[in-house]
């Protein structure tokens, strides 16, 4: 009957001796071992290296012949070397489209890591939830331990009745199952941190939120950061910028396209040496190209103005959301404090003052209270991380 009690004081042990963990410091161990963020990272470089290839010259062409010839004629050999130079890249366009592309990737990076470590402090608060509720848990059930032995011994003396003390055990039983259900739940959390983490175990015991977030005062300077420092909107916005520098790319591409090489003819009793120079001139396929460009921007523009629009309605409700849970936490924490009478009922109880029932229903009532006002801390905190998740 007492195994989860003991359960409970190996957890709190393990709180007060490991317990060293901060939400910050799981977080960089996640930045650095999970999995998803280093393949993200490895991209970036792809990303990257793709569009350096963009601004290299195309290959230079090579071309021999060797054209035999009647006797009295002889043969003849044919080299030319040329190399072909496009506008947009002896003008330095598609270094700035490059350099946009790699801004992009590493834009993107930035977003998945802002996922992934919101997920990882969002399950830090309800690991701290499911600490603090255990914490609750372990004087809740030394109470009720003490009172189970305490009706067994007057049991005995002919002082109660088995009824008090079935009573007594029902109480008993039941905290045992909250204690065990938030056990399971804590267990839970920490796989997903591991899983996070790229395998590798977190121990994370933390009993209270130490973290430096709090609710800005004023929601229209605060807006104006958070709208320039969102990674999601830098991207959309680097969007419109790509698009736009390939629109000038396709626009300078209807220019024509300059070959200049070398050439060399050497029969058998004359030889031939010279400059070669060629125009590709791009007759069909500009204007399309710069029909697509121009329909890409104007995509890339509405997803931009969308993307404001969206991250401005959501961070108004978030905000409204996470003050007013911030209020109520505050309103319920300092009523709790001061109906804390758990030690007066047990002292009632044990000298006759109540009775079995009243100190079972005041006690739940102390608990539900407690578990409601940690519920409450709990998700404000869920609201503040979700509002501030441009800062990860």
């Amino acid at each position: 009957m007492k195994h989860i009690l003991l359960i409970v004081i190996a957890v709190q042990a393990s709180i007060c001796s490991f317990g060293q963990s901060t939400v910050s410091q799981v977080l960089r161990q996640i930045e650095q071992n999970n999995p998803g963020l280093k393949a993200a990272a490895a991209e970036v470089e792809a990303e990257r290296l793709a569009g350096k290839a963009e601004t290299i010259l195309a290959n230079p062409e090579v071309e021999f012949n060797y054209l035999w010839g009647v006797e009295n004629i002889g043969g003849r050999h044919d080299l030319r070397v040329s190399q072909t130079f496009d506008i947009p890249t002896l003008t330095g366009m598609k270094a700035g489209k490059a350099e946009r592309i790699g801004e992009l990737a590493s834009l993107k990076y930035k977003t998945e890591r802002q996922a992934v470590l919101l997920e990882a402090k969002q399950a830090c608060i309800d690991l701290i939830y499911c600490n603090a509720i255990l914490s609750e848990l372990k004087t809740h059930l030394t109470q009720s331990n003490t009172l189970v032995s305490s009706y067994e011994k007057r049991m005995k003396a002919g002082e109660s009745t088995v009824l008090d003390l079935n009573k007594a055990r029902i109480h008993l039983t039941a905290v045992q199952g909250e204690a065990n259900r938030t056990e399971v739940e804590r267990q839970t959390l920490l796989s997903t941190l591991r899983s996070l983490n790229g395998g590798k175990e977190i121990d994370f015991e933390a009993l209270s939120y130490d973290l430096e977030d709090s609710i800005p005062g004023d929601f229209e300077t605060w807006f104006d950061d958070a709208s320039q420092r969102s990674p999601l909107l830098a991207y959309v916005r680097k969007q419109v910028e790509l698009e736009d520098r390939q629109l000038a790319i396709d626009k300078a591409s209807r220019l024509p396209e300059l070959a200049v090489g070398y050439m060399s003819e050497i029969r058998t009793q004359e030889k031939f040496r010279g400059v070669t120079v060629g125009v590709n001139i791009p007759l069909w396929s500009a204007g399309n190209k710069i029909r697509q460009s121009r329909a890409r921007l104007t995509a890339a523009k509405e997803r931009r103005n969308a993307a404001e629009q969206e991250f401005l309605f959501d961070l108004r409700n978030q905000y409204a959301k996470a003050y007013s849970m911030k209020e109520n936490s505050e309103m319920m924490r300092i009523s709790l404090k001061d109906t804390d009478s758990r030690e007066f009922l047990l002292s009632a109880l044990s000298k006759g003052e109540i009775s079995m029932i009243d100190y079972l229903v005041e006690i739940d009532l102390y608990y539900e209270a407690l578990e409601a006002t940690l519920e409450a801390e709990r998700d404000y905190r869920h609201a503040l991380a979700s509002l501030t998740a441009y800062s990860l």
